[in-house]
């Protein structure tokens, strides 16, 4: 395959990526604190690992991606136990396996004995550090993140911030993990909003007009590989004739 021909493939198999990158924004423009991914691109330059500049083959691809976490806006919803986070700052929920993960997803019920627990059903953790057992759905939840009923605190919901939430990757379920073993501080003024839950930060018509500068960059690059590949079927063709 020429180079040009390997490079428009690798063109195109890098827009596939982008595109599957824009469905998942869009899928996720209603699902609560979704954080959208900015694709990282990686160039691949042969002549630098080769040392054979007049054969190497040079492109694009989609590496990753980077987390935007600029926080979504805080949409009312009525219900007690819904938490968003006006800042920065994570809930710390005790995952299945006993360790900690960290979400902005502020889901929040009681499970039939009381626990708080999130929408994957897993407690979310007490700045004491353990889960917290509520007598009732019916409680004030305060900024700083305490817990009062009948007019007692009875517990805090704890919210920590990462030095650096590039550290951090996606895990399902909106639940985010730190990928080199850091641990969290605990945040100093954290502001909870009861009542209320964080939207997802994609921008509908933005991601859109994205989606539409894909298909052209798409299209334009098909249309350059049957170019590439006519011009290799021209080239054999004069070859069997000599």
């Amino acid at each position: 395959m020429g180079n040009g021909k390997y490079g428009a493939v690798a063109g195109l198999i890098g827009r596939m990526q982008m595109m599957d990158n824009i469905s998942e924004h869009l899928a996720a423009t209603r699902t609560h604190a979704y954080k959208k991914g900015v694709p990282t691109f990686h160039a691949e330059l042969a002549e630098a690992q080769s040392g054979m500049a007049s054969k190497g083959v040079n492109f694009v691809r989609v590496s990753g991606e980077t987390i935007d976490f600029t926080p979504g806006q805080l949409e009312f919803t009525g219900e007690p136990l819904h938490v968003g986070i006006n800042g920065d700052g994570f809930f710390q929920i005790e995952q299945a396996d006993g360790t900690f993960g960290y979400t902005r997803r502020g889901t929040f019920k009681l499970d039939p004995e009381g626990v708080l627990i999130d929408g994957n059903n897993q407690p979310v953790m007490s700045a004491g550090g353990g889960p917290m057992t509520l007598p009732s759905p019916d409680v004030d939840i305060a900024s700083d993140g305490n817990i009062w009923y009948n007019g007692e605190q009875i517990a805090r919901i704890a919210v920590f911030q990462f030095d650096d939430n590039a550290i951090l990757q996606r895990a399902p379920k909106g639940i985010f993990l730190p990928s080199d073993g850091s641990q969290p501080e605990p945040h100093p003024a954290p502001q909870l909003v009861q009542n209320n839950l964080e939207t997802s930060n994609v921008d509908m018509m933005r991601t859109m007009v994205r989606m539409n500068v894909n298909l052209r960059a798409f299209e334009a690059t098909q249309k350059a590989l049957r170019i590439y590949s006519d011009m290799g079927s021209k080239a054999a063709e004069i070859g069997l004739v000599q």
